[in-house]
């Protein structure tokens, strides 16, 4: 048996529905979470242990103790869906809250490259977040919290991009678009997945990785190729620049986890 053969992934949209395909593929037994209770019986046909759960401000609904206690590992996958100040906090406080009352101490929490601000230059791992917007904010009180309470491996990544995600199909039906020569901060699902299983396997707790690809065009020259690549109109970018610039780069990634990334030009 696979040591810490017993992952929790909890949230399964669009990154942690196919995370929890590839880790039982790979022989892991996977508990995946939903909010939508009709989604349960897709999980159950993808081998994937389903449980509701849904995270409320005023409590958890759902059987968290019962999904808790089958773990080795636990996945949050829960961004922030709006920028009201502290109601992500209260949210993760009551998660935190349910796995102190565990044995469960191992957790990798899914956080953003948001939590830099937009103008704090060449970023790595040893960069202090400066968040410039609440959502930024709120994940850095949420990262704080479970970094103080667990062996929690905060991985903040970059734009994802992957089936069905492009910005520039959203950035093509903008009236203007500011910051043309702007690097893109942008990871591949694969990779993003890839660099989770790594962490895993090589079971790197405590840690804090900035899940970029190497690849950084500007934004002008990276998401117009995208809409000629998907038949769209070309982005209407500002000719003047804002006075902002953030590129990210993290050498752990490769140096520390020895991983090589799948999409490393996000084709």
């Amino acid at each position: 048996m696979i040591s810490n053969n017993r992952i929790g992934v909890l949230g399964c949209g669009w990154l942690g529905l196919p995370l929890a395909k590839s880790l039982i593929k790979n022989n892991y037994t996977v508990y995946g979470t939903t909010t939508n209770k009709s989604k349960l019986e897709l999980l159950s046909a993808e081998n994937i242990n389903p449980f509701f759960l849904h995270i409320k401000k005023d409590g958890i609904l759902g059987d968290i103790g019962k999904l808790l206690e089958n773990l080795d590992i636990l996945l949050i996958n829960i961004p922030p869906k709006n920028k009201i100040a502290n109601e992500y906090s209260i949210k993760i406080r009551h998660l935190s809250d349910a796995i102190k009352k565990s044995n469960l101490n191992k957790v990798i929490f899914i956080s953003s490259t948001g939590v830099y601000g937009s103008d704090q230059g060449k970023i790595d791992s040893c960069t202090i977040p400066k968040p410039s917007s609440q959502n930024g904010t709120n994940l850095v009180e949420a990262e704080k919290m479970m970094n103080n309470n667990f062996s929690t491996t905060i991985l903040r990544f970059g734009g994802m991009i992957g089936p069905e995600r492009n910005p520039a199909k959203v950035l093509s039906s903008k009236k203007i678009v500011y910051n043309p020569n702007n690097p893109v901060n942008l990871i591949h699902l694969n990779d993003c997945i890839g660099i989770i299983k790594c962490i895993i396997k090589k079971n790197k707790w405590g840690k804090t990785y900035l899940g970029v690809s190497p690849y950084h065009p500007s934004r002008e020259s990276y998401y117009n190729s995208q809409c000629i690549k998907f038949g769209l109109n070309k982005i209407n970018f500002a000719k003047k620049s804002n006075q902002t610039y953030k590129e990210i780069t993290d050498k752990n990634i490769v140096e520390e986890l020895g991983y090589d990334f799948k999409n490393p030009n996000l084709e």
